[in-house]
């Protein structure tokens, strides 16, 4: 008996790892048949360029997502900034830990960037669902590299078998490209009420203004800082414009934000309340096609316009 068992056992191992093997080449061919555009799916990784330069990467929440998820969106973000623009945001309110994740692997994958536009939200600094529970595991391929991120990370569990688990599901081995129709009709001006605005104000802030959680994830961005640094990328920070007004944790994240902007670490601007006309927004807080054209066009281009100079300015002086 004593002699049996370990045979048995070493027979169960090498029976899951075959099957381990045999999923993982599943996979890989299902996901060689996958050949998407970046606004015909919400997964990142499939359609992550590798060893390519561009010159602008964006990351964000939804309010940076609707700048790519519609090819039109896309097309205006990319004609508006006069820029090659490579858009990591995500959607369902992603937060600052996913954010690192895919700006890590874009460096990984050999890539290069001038620099990195982060549309951030105050919330993403005080609500955990966004960072540590987001589902943004089940929109992703599996990688073993990416699945080796997390767990150095100590990433949720759960997330973690749910990244897992998806890849074998219905959803994920029989999905096709999925266009979405972009937003051109304003929001009617008599549904902007505060009692809306409250109202959505609420889902973002589930877990309160917490000093706790905020720290948390003040010392995740500031990975997002150093990286950028390591891989001589320009880190401008905006706050994007919505019809919400000034967030719960606007105040608080603006006081932190501006000490990193004295010292040099990132540029700062504050957009949230640069576009008021409802006319430019499909719901209270995401942007319409001329929402976007606008933004772009009138306050992020400018933007990095002058930063361009400014940088050139420097080189020049430093060549002399």
């Amino acid at each position: 008996m004593t002699k049996g068992l370990p045979r048995l056992v070493w027979r169960c191992v090498l029976f899951a790892l075959l099957n381990a093997v045999l999923a993982v080449v599943v996979l890989k061919i299902h996901e060689s048949t996958l050949d998407l555009a970046r606004w015909e799916t919400d997964s990142i990784l499939l359609v992550m360029p590798r060893n390519e330069h561009r010159d602008v990467v964006m990351l964000g929440t939804s309010h940076a997502y609707v700048c790519a998820r519609f090819k039109e969106h896309q097309e205006a973000t990319e004609r508006e900034l006069g820029r090659t623009v490579f858009n990591m945001a995500i959607a369902q309110g992603g937060g600052i830990v996913p954010a690192r994740f895919y700006l890590e692997t874009y460096f990984d994958q050999g890539n290069t960037t001038d620099r990195v536009v982060y549309l951030l939200d105050p919330f993403v600094f005080f609500n955990i669902g966004s960072n540590e529970q987001h589902s943004f595991v089940e929109m992703e391929p599996f990688r073993f590299h990416f699945l080796a991120k997390m767990l150095r990370n100590l990433y949720n569990y759960q997330q973690l078998v749910s990244y897992i688990r998806s890849k074998f599901s219905g959803r994920w081995l029989l999905q096709k490209p999925e266009l979405l129709i972009h937003h051109v009709k304003g929001y009617p001006p008599e549904l902007v009420t505060p009692e809306r605005i409250t109202k959505r104000m609420g889902t973002l802030y589930p877990d309160g203004l917490r000093d706790d959680v905020f720290k948390r994830y003040q010392s995740e961005f500031l990975n997002i800082v150093a990286l950028c640094k390591a891989r001589g990328a320009h880190l401008n920070v905006a706050v994007p414009p919505t019809m919400l007004g000034p967030e719960t944790g606007h105040a608080a994240m603006m006081a932190w934000l501006e000490t990193l902007r004295d010292r040099g670490d990132i540029t700062l601007s504050d957009w949230s309340n640069v576009i008021k006309s409802p006319e430019r927004y499909y719901n209270l807080d995401h942007l319409n096609l001329s929402g976007i054209q606008e933004f772009m066009g009138q306050y992020l281009r400018p933007m990095l316009d002058a930063e361009d100079e400014k940088v050139s300015g420097a080189d020049g002086v430093r060549s002399r």
